[in-house]
């Protein structure tokens, strides 16, 4: 049976707004010349189907779709004698800044590895609120969907790579050590490369792909993240003792770090959040 739900339209335009989610137990064969007006996303759910878009033939397999922007002239068929399908299609104000900013072009194919298909679990969640229709705003729908789509970034990938959230497990052990191992102040790249058994030169590669830095860089990171939690919740201790409580050599060093990265120094950082502390009594 056909499933195919028409969220009610809110009379504001919404961030992100859902169009129509359906689920289709024998998709037709479909052309759109002149593309759909709404960004559109279809994926296999069994069997398999053919779509072509963007001078592009993307097999639709189990555990893939493929994301199309507005306007985009696409055409699909069915390739096995059941081609199941779900879709979504969607707007809204900041819908195309999110895609871009997803990382995904006019069109994209997007695939995930096989197991747990959280991708079709969180499809099927959408349709049955949806169905429920006790949605009239429209806001858990555009909240559902932004799940949907941050989904899609971290299970699913466009090219032949691991999705991020196989690189982010594979990178978990590392991760969860340097959690513990911040405070050290001789860590450097040499010791967190061994950890995961790789090079300094691929270990950058990877913080790069996932985080978009280096590996010291997220470890800098991490160690100011720190010392935020204990300016305001530890006023008895110095902004010095921070410093080295964090893995900074020296409290300058500590300070210009702060700074460059925050905009403020510790201090300020401190009266902003806290109060009653020794952050301006003399350092000893």
């Amino acid at each position: 049976m056909i499933r195919r739900v028409v969220p009610a339209t809110p009379a504001e335009p919404l961030p992100l707004q859902l169009e129509t989610i359906g689920l289709n137990p024998d998709q037709e064969n479909l052309e759109r010349p002149k593309g759909y007006p709404c960004f559109h996303w279809l994926q296999t759910l069994e069997g398999e189907g053919e779509l072509r878009a963007k001078g592009q033939v993307w097999k639709m397999t189990e555990r893939s779709g493929v994301l199309l922007a507005p306007g985009t002239p696409h055409r699909y068929e069915a390739k096995s004698a059941r081609w199941r399908t779900g879709y979504v299609t969607f707007q809204g104000t900041l819908a195309p800044a999110l895609v871009q900013a997803l990382g995904w072009s006019d069109a994209d194919r997007l695939q995930w590895t096989s197991g747990h298909d959280r991708v079709a679990e969180r499809l099927e969640r959408m349709l049955e609120l949806a169905e429920a229709g006790n949605d009239p705003s429209g806001w858990q729908a555009s909240a559902e969907l932004y799940r949907f789509l941050t989904l899609l970034r971290t299970d699913a990938r466009t090219d032949n790579r691991p999705s991020m959230s196989n690189r982010l497990e594979r990178m978990q052990t590392l991760l969860e050590w340097l959690d513990k191992q911040f405070a050290n102040p001789g860590l450097g790249l040499a010791e967190m490369a061994a950890k995961l058994g790789i090079g300094e030169r691929q270990l950058n590669e990877r913080f790069r792909e996932l985080f978009g830095q280096t590996a010291y860089a997220y470890l800098i990171q991490l160690r100011l993240r720190k010392a935020k939690e204990w300016l305001p919740a530890r006023p008895d201790w110095t902004v010095r003792r921070i410093g080295e409580a964090v893995g900074f050599r020296d409290s300058s060093h500590f300070v210009a770090t702060f700074r460059q990265k925050e905009g403020m120094t510790p201090d300020a950082y401190r009266k902003l959040y806290g109060s009653g502390s020794m952050a301006d009594r003399p350092e000893i």
